[in-house]
C-alpha cells in the first residue's frame, strides 16, 4: 500500500465547480485498504474528478507526460486537490494518471517524435555528406537515440498497431514497481479478452508493491481479485460487494435473457 487515505477539508462556502458535485456534499474521507480500488457508479457521479483531485494532490503527471498543473482541460482538479489531504503509507515518485483519450494524444506525441528523428537523419545525410563520419555520427547520435528509445519501448511504433494492442504496450512500458496508478475507465479501447490481458498486467504489478485507483464501467475489471468496490451512487461513496454492483446485475440479466430488455426498447 501507498495511499492509505483521502480527507476533504474545503470549506463549506464554496459555492463552484467542482465543489457543487453530490459526491461532495457528505464526503469527509475515503480509505484505501487494499493495493486496488475500483470506483463505480453512473455518469455524473463525480468519480472523475474525484480521482483527477488526487491525482493533482499526488503530483502525479498524466500519463501522456505532462504535469496536471500545465493542463487546461484539469484546472477544476487542481482546485478541488487544494482541498484534499492525503495520508501516505509511502510516497512515491512513481505512476501516472491515465484517461483512455489520453492515449490517442500520447500515440500522436510518439508519432511526431519519430518523424522528426527521420526527418533530421534525413537533413543530416545531405548537410554532412562532404564531412567525416565522426562529424556525421556526433550530429545524427541524438536522433538515431530517440528511435532506438522509441523502439526499445514501444517496438515498431504504437500507431501500427490496433488501439487495444497498442493501449496495452503503451500501459506495460510506463509502468514501474511501487507506483500509484490512477486509471480512469481504462477498458474504452480494449475488448474482453484485453481487458483480461490489463488484469493480468495489474495484478502482476500489484506483486511489485503498487496500488491502482481505477474507476471503470466494465463488469469485467470490477472482478479485479481482492479489490475494494466503492459505490459513488450513494453518498458518501461507501464500499460495496461485486454482486451488489448496478453495472454487474444489469449486465448477467441482459445475457441470460436480451431479448426481456430489448423488447420494452
Amino acid at each position: 500500500m501507498i495511499l492509505k487515505e483521502v480527507k476533504f477539508i474545503q470549506n463549506e462556502n464554496e459555492k463552484q465547480f467542482p465543489f457543487t458535485l453530490p459526491v461532495l456534499k457528505d464526503f469527509k474521507e475515503l480509505s484505501f485498504r487494499k493495493p486496488i480500488t475500483i470506483l463505480v457508479g453512473e455518469n455524473g457521479s463525480g468519480k472523475s474528478t474525484f480521482l483527477e483531485g488526487i491525482a493533482a494532490a499526488s503530483d502525479l503527471p498524466v500519463s501522456r507526460g505532462v504535469e496536471i498543473s500545465q493542463d487546461s482541460d484539469l484546472v477544476h482538479a487542481q482546485k478541488l486537490a487544494n482541498a484534499l489531504k492525503l495520508s501516505w503509507i509511502q510516497k512515491t515518485k512513481n505512476g501516472f494518471f491515465l484517461r483512455a483519450e489520453d492515449f490517442i494524444s500520447f500515440v500522436n506525441r510518439i508519432k511526431k517524435m519519430k518523424q522528426d528523428a527521420e526527418e533530421e537523419l534525413k537533413n543530416i545525410e545531405f548537410e554532412y555528406k562532404n564531412k567525416s563520419a565522426l562529424a556525421k555520427g556526433l550530429a545524427s547520435m541524438p536522433h538515431a537515440r530517440t528511435l532506438a528509445e522509441l523502439k526499445h519501448l514501444y517496438n515498431e511504433g504504437l500507431d501500427v498497431r490496433s488501439h487495444g494492442e497498442g493501449f496495452l504496450d503503451y500501459f506495460q512500458a510506463r509502468i514501474r514497481p511501487r507506483g500509484l496508478y490512477l486509471l480512469d475507465e481504462p477498458e474504452t479501447p480494449l475488448s474482453p479478452m484485453r481487458q483480461l490481458s490489463l488484469i493480468s498486467i495489474i495484478l502482476d504489478d500489484v506483486k511489485e508493491d503498487s496500488q491502482f485507483i481505477i474507476i471503470t464501467h466494465s463488469p469485467i475489471i470490477m472482478a479485479l481479485p481482492d479489490a475494494d468496490i466503492y459505490s459513488f451512487d450513494v453518498q458518501p461513496p461507501q464500499l460495496i460487494q461485486y454482486e451488489e454492483v448496478e453495472h454487474v446485475q444489469i449486465t448477467k440479466n441482459f445475457l441470460e435473457s436480451p431479448q426481456s430488455f430489448l423488447r420494452h426498447l
